[in-house]
């Protein structure tokens, strides 16, 4: 239990060094929002390729990345331009679903229903980037590997730089529009 207490720490420390640089780098570069999330996509697929083997996983993480890519998209398309307590709160919930989704995706494509039973889907996002969840349904002997180990080994880093890269991306956004229609109300 220390050790998963240990790791979500470490990851919520990265996830707020994340969104500080998000924010702070909002104030001196402007990016477009479409190739900014291109360049985040290709980040995500690349690396989790590369620190993988290839094969059926390489279509589930192309298939979670897209889709996480489309729901950040979204996400940030509507926080762009409202007001900075809204912006928060609809990107912490949307980032949120885009991971979710992202990863559910992922475990719909390389596990079966048998290994990876679909009711169990809310916990899979906990148990991949911690191993707080344990009880995911599988059947499982006492001498198999347990499913949320397989599901880690399988994911790799695909759920902590999704994580970071949401926090990162759409704290740009929303500090982005801030300053935008500060300027705005100034000028």
């Amino acid at each position: 239990m220390s050790d998963d207490l240990l790791y979500t720490g470490v990851v919520v420390a990265l996830l707020a060094a994340a969104v500080v640089l998000g924010g702070r780098l909002a104030k001196r570069r402007h990016w477009r929002l479409l190739p900014m999330m291109a360049t985040l996509t290709t980040s995500v697929t690349a690396l989790t390729l590369i620190t993988g083997p290839f094969g059926m996983r390489s279509l589930a993480v192309a298939l979670a990345a897209a889709l996480w890519a489309a729901v950040l998209f979204s996400t940030a398309s509507l926080v762009r331009h409202r007001h900075t307590l809204h912006a928060t709160v609809v990107s912490v919930v949307g980032g949120a679903i885009a991971i979710n989704a992202a990863l559910v995706a992922f475990v719909l494509m390389r596990f079966s229903s048998t290994d990876a039973p679909r009711e169990y889907a809310l916990h899979w996002l906990p148990a991949m980037l911690t191993g707080g969840a344990t009880d995911l349904g599988g059947v499982r002997s006492e001498t198999e590997t347990p499913l949320f180990v397989h599901m880690s080994e399988d994911v790799s880093f695909l759920p902590l730089l999704m994580v970071l890269l949401t926090g990162f991306a759409l704290s740009y956004v929303v500090r982005r529009g801030a300053l935008t229609r500060t300027a705005e109300l100034a000028g």
